[in-house]
């Protein structure tokens, strides 16, 4: 969960932070197969439910904290331990949502966690799991199923009461709305959402928390950069530079960074579609500078903006490298957005007036190709949210529950706690780079610890020792005859031609493909694709070791020259064999501190 996006991120959740609350008792009768044999750290075990929450709530990868994801997952473990052993299937719901956002939002301990909770009044529960599901289908692309789980966590809120989940949700919907829906009708809600944070913050009650006061205010200001990114989407520049300029004295008055950081990439865009070109180069390269290099689809969409400028200052040989290097970028986080199909466009027209048709094919295919995911994208999920969300009932909702509080409040004590559940949603920020960071950085550690034990070449590297009696219908002779043929296939580098097929490599070593297919499945245990496979990203991961000038390909061209067909199968099957993708490979072996 992160806050509402600032300039050319990927715009996620909600403005406020997550809110995770567990309790309750059921009864449990399946057996958890994760539990097998697990046995809990003496110091956690026994212990009452809101301590395992209180820690993993201290320990787990959250945003602005120092994460101790292992331990995180210990407590989890207990959690879910201590639960089955108590039957009680609500905590054991709870402790499966902890587990799939520790590990890498797994969707089947979502599903589990729905399961084991849905058939009680949970305020929270099953809600953030669909949530957390949300989440995942998010980052992988798949808008429509993210919507959809977002609508199921709103029917789950309505049932349990919970307006203030809700009120997270609608913002959810609202921002999925503004990328991929009705962006007319997405500025109507915002305006909505920002008439009553206006309101709250009017209205304030001196009594109240500061914190309340505080979270109004960052919240109105955020809502203002929604808008203000949501105009500038729709080209209305003069309402977008408003809305901006107020996000930006906040930014300045309260000296919050990202305000002030976001502000340059937005206004470069701005300031590129006025044709204020000089202006607009100042502002985006101001906000390259400074931004995080982790964040991939900043870099990539600011890197157009400034080709695009780049290009009206007619200097075009860098406008090309800077289109190319948001390509780059955008093959791998996969995350689209308009201005890249104007880079497109440009190169298209580019590579006609040159003459180079294989290049104007190419980028005249990727623009096809990236048109036919926006339309889609935004008619799916478009259409949905149209039929579904309805945020003024939501709303009005959330009003009544805020003055049933406001009423409940009898003591100093439980008026702390309804405000800060009122009008704070804690916001505990699941940063999903930083523990996918942190284990990049341990493979890579292995890996280079292997490379340092193993002195010897890619040929012996990557054979597999044969068993002294394979357990093959084949004949000694044939089974000889494919050993010693696929050794010369291996030391010679065979696999690194993009033709070679199990029909091919068969002729060649003089036997049929039933033959080959079997022994390679019961020798080097694996089919023919995975086996090719596997050579091909060990010879890259040592030849890119070995030769610093193969270090500077582009990925799609190391992809080509190890025999991949294409940059997504290569980085796929690099992540299966070294757990790290190979752009992370390749900057860490260039980083002088590897």
């Amino acid at each position: 969960m992160t806050l509402y996006s600032f300039h050319f991120m990927k715009l996620t959740h909600i403005w406020t932070y997550v809110l995770i609350s567990f309790s309750s008792l059921t009864s449990i009768h399946a057996q958890e197969l994760i539990l097998g044999g697990y046995i809990p750290i003496d110091s956690l075990k026994n212990k009452e439910y809101k301590v395992y929450i209180d820690h993993f709530n201290r320990t787990a990868p959250y945003y602005d904290r120092e994460p101790d994801s292992l331990f995180a997952h210990e407590i989890a473990m207990t959690y879910l331990w201590t639960a089955y052993q108590k039957n009680d299937s609500l905590n054991m719901g709870k402790a499966y949502s902890m587990l799939g956002q520790l590990e890498n939002y797994r969707l089947d301990y979502f599903d589990k966690a729905i399961v084991y909770t849905e058939k009680y009044n949970d305020k929270f529960q099953p809600a953030l799991a669909y949530i957390n599901k949300s989440d995942k289908f998010y980052f992988d692309g798949n808008y429509k199923k993210s919507v959809e789980m977002l609508f199921k966590a709103l029917e789950y809120t309505k049932k349990n009461k919970n307006d203030y989940l809700q009120y997270y949700i609608i913002g959810n919907i609202n921002l999925l709305r503004s990328e991929w829906g009705d962006k007319k009708v997405a500025i109507k809600k915002y305006i909505e959402i920002l008439e009553k944070e206006k309101n709250n913050i009017n209205n304030y009650n001196t009594s109240s928390s500061r914190h309340s006061l505080k979270y109004h205010k960052n919240s109105y200001a955020s809502i203002q950069y929604s808008l203000a990114q949501v105009y500038y989407e729709i080209k209305e520049l003069k309402n977008a530079s408003i809305y901006l300029d107020s996000v930006y004295q906040y930014g300045i008055k309260n000296n919050l960074k990202e305000y002030k950081l976001n502000y340059y990439g937005l206004k470069g865009g701005i300031l590129y579609r006025e044709k204020n070109y000089k202006e607009a180069l100042v502002h985006t390269n101001k906000f390259l500078e400074l931004k995080d290099p982790e964040d991939l689809y900043s870099i990539s969409r600011s890197s157009i903006i400034k080709s695009l400028t780049l290009w009206k200052l007619n200097r075009k040989e860098e406008a090309i490298q800077f289109i190319k290097k948001a390509d780059s970028l955008y093959q791998i986080t996969d995350d689209e957005f308009e201005e890249l199909g104007e880079g497109y466009q440009l190169l298209i027209n580019h590579y006609k007036e040159v003459e180079d048709a294989d290049n104007q094919l190419l980028y005249l295919n990727k623009l096809i190709e990236f048109d036919r995911k926006i339309s889609s994208n935004y008619i799916e999920i478009g259409n949905r949210i149209e039929q579904e969300y309805t945020m003024p009932q939501l709303l009005a909702e959330k009003d009544e529950v805020i003055l049933k509080l406001n009423i409940k409040n009898k003591s100093e004590k439980r008026n702390k706690y309804t405000i800060i559940l009122v009008l704070v949603i804690l916001l505990v920020v699941i940063v999903y780079y930083i523990r996918t960071n942190y284990l990049n950085k341990k493979r890579f550690k292995t890996l280079q610890e292997r490379f340092k034990e193993q002195k010897t070449t890619i040929e012996t590297l990557k054979r597999v020792p044969e068993k002294e009696k394979v357990a093959l219908d084949l004949e000694e002779k044939q089974i000889k005859l494919i050993s010693n043929g696929l050794l010369e296939f291996e030391q010679a580098h065979g696999f690194l031609d993009d033709t070679v097929t199990l029909k091919s490599l068969a002729e060649t070593l003089k036997t049929n493909s039933s033959y080959l297919s079997k022994y390679i499945n019961s020798v080097k245990e694996t089919n023919f694709t995975t086996y090719i496979s596997d050579l091909r990203v060990h010879y890259a991961t040592h030849k890119l070791q070995e030769d610093a000038k193969f270090r500077s390909y582009t990925i799609e061209a190391i992809a080509s020259e190890v025999g991949f067909s294409n940059t997504r199968s290569f980085t796929n099957h690099f992540k299966r064999v070294t757990g790290i993708t190979v752009s992370y490979f390749m900057k860490k072996l260039s980083s002088p501190s590897s």
